[in-house]
């Protein structure tokens, strides 16, 4: 059934545990006019009308109303002054309330009404569980027709429900056998001694006309009311692809991090082994790039490194030791169990004193230095047994030296 605006009027709060309620609804049609559709099922409701417009009504019994004379404020200190002016009345923490106030009337009345937060969380619920969603839920007086003059009354349940006025009224609990003129009496009891105004009892010729109420200016703000359900079904998948993505980045950075890692490690070992075969005397590479400025700074002012007993080491003790001697003079090398041979060429043998020149370089260098006319071998000192041989003399020298042992041994 089509409508152009659909008014439902709640029952008393029943507790979290109920899935369907009986609820009283009417509605206007196309051509303006209202239809009572008395007492239905919400879930019946929900699939019979199809409205363009939603307004839902509290019970009396669970919205208190009241009205504040207050100073002309405006904005957040007149919101100030009604939460101010209603918190004595509610007894509970304005934190676990809806509050909503109307306009401040003439004589400086503001009307306001007050609910347990956890009543209109739980309205909303079941209304969104039946598709029925709204975005303010109305006072009771709201529907009631607004009065010319005097007021417009109807009751509902054991509760009359009385607008006063365009963006004004109240409610007042009607005990047993108690009449309803009595009870308007009993509401009437705060304002003194002024004479009940003038009353017109609506409903009670045309059921539809308890519905035909329009011009009330105010509500309860579903946003007010914290509606933690209805803003998590909005923000729900944002907020979970949010931490997904949040997820997924966070890993990629990790990720991204132990990869950057490792290729750390890896140029700091490539940089390890480029030192190393540089300067193998260096036994342990703990920083690349300062072990190698150190060897490089102590290469540049002439100090030899440590020799050690390899080839690679033997070799390169050996170019620093022959460094001075004359070109061609080496003919070949040869290396074997942590010593190194050198071969001379023909006639290129040292004389005496590049001999005692070599021997006490090898000294500082650490090396042990042995050989004769056709070559030289060359070992680390601290395992040479025997640091020094007899030395080579010259070719000349070793000649003259054998004749004159024969002239010695002629008789």
């Amino acid at each position: 059934m089509k409508a152009d605006l659909l008014r439902l009027m709640l029952p008393p709060w029943a507790g979290s545990d109920a899935t369907d309620v009986a609820v009283r609804c009417g509605w206007r049609q196309a051509d303006g006019r209202w239809r009572d559709g008395g007492v239905r099922m919400l879930s019946a409701i929900a699939s019979e009308f199809s409205a363009r417009r939603l307004e839902v009504s509290l019970h009396p019994g669970d919205v208190p109303m009241s009205a504040f004379t207050l100073p002309p404020l405006s904005g957040r200190r007149l919101h100030a002054a009604v939460q101010g002016a209603i918190e004595p009345c509610a007894l509970q923490p304005l934190d676990k309330l809806v509050t909503g106030f109307g306009p401040r009337g003439a004589e400086g009345v503001v009307p306001a009404a007050w609910i347990a937060r956890r009543v209109v969380d739980g309205w909303l619920a079941l209304l969104r569980k039946h598709g029925l969603v709204v975005r303010e839920l109305q006072l009771p007086a709201a529907f009631l027709p607004c009065p010319a003059q005097g007021w417009v009354a109807c009751q509902v349940d054991r509760w009359l429900v009385v607008r006063t006025g365009p963006s004004q009224g109240l409610t007042q609990w009607l005990p047993e056998g108690t009449d309803r003129a009595a009870g308007l009496v009993a509401a009437q009891a705060d304002g003194g001694d002024a004479p009940l105004p003038s009353v017109r009892w609506a409903g009670d010729g045309d059921p539809a006309e308890s519905w035909s109420g329009e011009g009330w200016r105010w509500a309860l703000s579903v946003d007010e009311a914290g509606t933690s359900g209805a803003v998590a079904a909005l923000f729900a998948p944002a907020v979970g692809w949010g931490v997904v993505a949040i997820a997924v980045w966070l890993t990629g950075l990790n990720v991204h991090a132990a990869r950057l890692a490792s290729e750390g490690q890896a140029l700091k070992r490539q940089m390890a082994a480029r030192v190393k075969a540089a300067f193998p005397d260096v036994p342990v590479v703990v920083d690349p790039v300062k072990q190698a400025k150190q060897q490089k700074d102590a290469l540049a002012a002439g100090a030899a490194p440590s020799a050690t007993g390899d080839a690679a080491g033997l070799l390169r003790a050996a170019t620093n030791l022959l460094a001075q001697a004359a070109p061609g003079q080496v003919q070949g090398l040869r290396y074997s169990a942590g010593e190194l041979h050198v071969r001379w060429r023909d006639g290129g043998a040292p004389a005496a004193e590049a001999w005692r020149a070599l021997q006490a370089k090898a000294t500082e260098q650490g090396l042990a230095v042995q050989g004769d006319v056709q070559g030289l071998r060359v070992t680390v000192a601290s395992t040479t047994i025997g640091t020094s041989g007899p030395a080579p003399v010259p070719s000349t020298e070793a000649e003259s030296n054998n004749n004159a042992a024969g002239k010695k041994g002629t008789p």
